[in-house]
């Protein structure tokens, strides 16, 4: 019999595969989070929940009434306030025990090493493609595990980038992507599969701090439809691009 006490993080210390060992590992892990949106409300709450002892949330956004059909970190009489400010109030509400840090910038060339340097762990969030790019290469530059998790309409997929081994890069999965600097604006999302990206995301965090880097999404990315109930989750393998005017550069030198 499991002896479930009252304790915040026992039901999942019970598991095998998780403990009370790694459990204590998740305290000293650092993750920066660049935006607080609707993938990232169920990626930080998650975070947050199973005891990652540091994040530091990078938002600059306002809160607005069309952003409550999925971005469940927030209420309808939190309209008008800064996503970060109220990420944070419910963040520390859900868990006080965890060190959360707010900057409310936008990411830059001119302040992402500040941003991002001493953390351990970046889960990737830029607003525009330039904006991902600029974290893609930031990463690989300097060695920075990262993942990124993105839903739109009833789709949603994950995947990590692990420059050390070197594994296919943001601009190998979306090689288009990196020509275009602009975002295409907003895209029909609902809350179901912003919520899944979340979870997916978030997963490769913890499987990174509690010792399970080999079963990270590298050179492939977990996709889902979740609307459509299709009853599949796939896996599309991606090798990274010998050509990639990214990577190639980083992982050459």
């Amino acid at each position: 019999m499991f002896n479930f006490e009252d304790t915040r993080y026992n039901r999942q210390e019970q598991m095998p595969e998780w403990g009370k060992e790694r459990q204590e590992k998740l305290k000293e892990a650092k993750v920066a989070v660049i935006g607080a949106g609707g993938v990232k409300s169920t990626f930080l709450m998650a975070l947050v929940a199973g005891g990652i002892g540091n994040i530091r949330i990078i938002e600059f956004d306002t809160i607005e009434l069309s952003n409550l059909n999925r971005q469940v970190l927030y209420r309808t009489d939190d309209i008008g306030r800064t996503k970060g400010q109220a990420a944070l109030t419910t963040l520390t509400r859900l868990n006080p025990d965890i060190n959360i840090e707010l900057i409310e910038e936008k990411i830059s060339e001119n302040n992402i090493d500040n941003l991002l340097k001493d953390w351990d762990f970046i889960v990737e969030g830029g607003e525009s493609p330039a904006g991902r790019n600029l974290v893609n290469e930031y990463c690989l530059q300097h060695k920075k595990p990262f993942t990124h998790a993105s839903a739109q309409f009833s789709y949603g997929y994950a995947f990590s980038v692990v420059p050390k081994e070197k594994s296919a890069c943001f601009a190998c999965f979306f090689p288009e992507d990196h020509t275009r600097p602009e975002h295409t604006g907003a895209v029909p999302v609902n809350v179901l599969s912003t919520s899944l990206a979340g979870s997916i995301g978030a997963a490769e965090v913890f499987k990174w701090f509690l010792g399970y880097q080999d079963r990270m999404l590298t050179n492939k990315r977990l996709c889902f439809s979740s609307l459509l109930l299709s009853g599949e989750f796939t896996v599309e393998q991606q090798s990274r691009r010998e050509d990639c005017p990214v990577c190639s550069i980083h992982y050459n030198n």
